[in-house]
């Protein structure tokens, strides 16, 4: 990963009632990571040392037993994940509200409860699948039983967002994985006190944190490697794309509407403002406000006419790996396309409008919907990228599918090399 350093200047003595804020970097946020880069390592031993002995600066992350003082305990501490032998964990996760969340995990971790589709997904990513002792009861709806027949027949513990907390207390998880907005505290953290198990909330769906959140989950189940195989596989990818906008000026970025539905954009922070730039695209709701953490406001029509998208994307259609007929993503995107007050925005009267799946969007395989919309956006330069190569390649390396895209599932619309 892209080493961005994280200037956090703090004093030898951290209160652990201090809660950092997470940058979009690629800053890996367990407490040991002390020089907070993308690993821990030797290094972070050196760098320990050298804020003990003044000639570092401290940082959040250099306190690994996160009891407010870096010490020798710290760098034992350090030794002990960098050898895999560590009893316990610290992670801070990125959440959409005010600040990271910090807990600590007991380890190992054998038995986990994973509440959302996006983390049941992300387990088998890391190799870790067989672990996973209970999931919540959306992995066995029709849509999904193609891409989780294992863990669809797992116990169900109740809905994602309104989970049965009698039914994970009865299988003895050491750690249960929820995603970051749903259910409330007061429905799972509260009602877990005294239960001594731990929730960690990771979507591995924000473009930005996402690979921070994979290899946080690779250190928690002991799966580093696995865990670093995924990462370097995404990233050659994302570099790629990277690479290629890095030549295009900024007159030369495309104006995008990326939207949740007609009238519901995602502004920045969300997961299709981070989509849209990594793209290459100039969101034009970019500072807006307004819904949960500020990043899903609402606009009407005439703020939409004079936005004037040049691209229109949105974030969710119907579709997905049970669905082989494309006719119903296709109605909605006639639907969007033939409405007669918007006939006169750009991306309208070009019909340049595109619909994907949340199975790419919101899940760990984000990047396949990212290469997706580089191409539409820029087919020039990205002509011969080919992302339902991508999302085949992931399917059978990462999620261990004999599953063929070009027999089955829809994912995007227009199809692939149509406009």
């Amino acid at each position: 990963m892209k080493k961005i350093a994280l200037a956090v200047i703090l004093l030898v003595s951290i209160s652990p009632n201090i809660t950092p804020v997470i940058a979009a970097d690629s800053t890996l946020g367990i407490f040991g990571n002390a020089n907070r880069d993308d690993t821990i390592d030797e290094d972070d031993v050196e760098y320990a040392l050298g804020i003990i002995d003044g000639t570092n600066e401290a940082t959040d992350l250099a306190d690994a037993n996160y009891d407010g003082q870096i010490d020798e305990e710290d760098i034992a501490r350090i030794e002990a994940i960098i050898s895999g032998d560590e009893r316990s964990l610290t992670i801070e996760t990125f959440t959409i509200y005010e600040g990271a969340e910090v807990v600590t995990v007991p380890k190992p971790v054998e038995r986990v409860v994973v509440l959302a589709i996006s983390g049941g997904e992300t387990t088998k990513c890391v190799n870790s699948a067989d672990k996973v002792v209970g999931v919540g009861s959306g992995f066995s709806e029709d849509k999904n039983l193609a891409i989780f027949p294992h863990l669809s027949q797992l116990p169900a513990v109740g809905k994602w967002s309104d989970p049965d907390i009698e039914a994970i207390v009865s299988l003895d998880p050491d750690l249960v994985i929820a995603d970051l907005r749903w259910p409330d505290p007061e429905k799972l953290e509260d009602k877990l006190q005294g239960f001594e198990i731990p929730v960690v909330r990771m979507g591995f769906t924000y473009p930005d944190f996402s690979l921070q959140e994979m290899m946080i989950l690779g250190y928690l189940l002991d799966e580093r490697e696995s865990a670093e195989k995924f990462v370097e596989f995404e990233e050659g990818y994302l570099d790629l794309i990277e690479d290629r906008l890095a030549t295009l000026s900024d007159e030369e970025l495309p104006r995008v509407y990326p939207m949740y539905s007609i009238w519901k954009p995602g502004s920045e922070g969300s997961i299709v403002h981070m989509l849209c730039l990594k793209a290459g695209g100039m969101n034009v709701a970019t500072d807006l406000r307004g819904g949960t953490g500020g990043m899903y406001p609402e606009v009407d029509l005439e703020w939409l006419i004079v936005a004037n998208p040049e691209v229109m994307f949105q974030w969710s259609a119907p579709g997905g790996y049970n669905v082989d007929d494309i006719s119903e993503m296709e109605a909605e995107w006639v639907e969007i396309t033939s409405r007669p007050e918007l006939a006169n925005v750009t991306a309208i009267k070009e019909q340049k409008v595109y619909l994907f799946t949340t199975e790419i969007t919101s899940r760990p395989c984000w990047f396949v919907s990212l290469a997706y919309l580089a191409k539409f956006l820029h087919p020039d330069i990205f002509e011969d990228l080919e992302p339902q190569a991508i999302h085949q390649e992931y399917l059978t390396k990462f999620q261990g599918l004999d599953y063929d895209l070009d027999e089955h599932g829809v994912f995007v619309y227009p199809p692939q090399g149509e406009s």
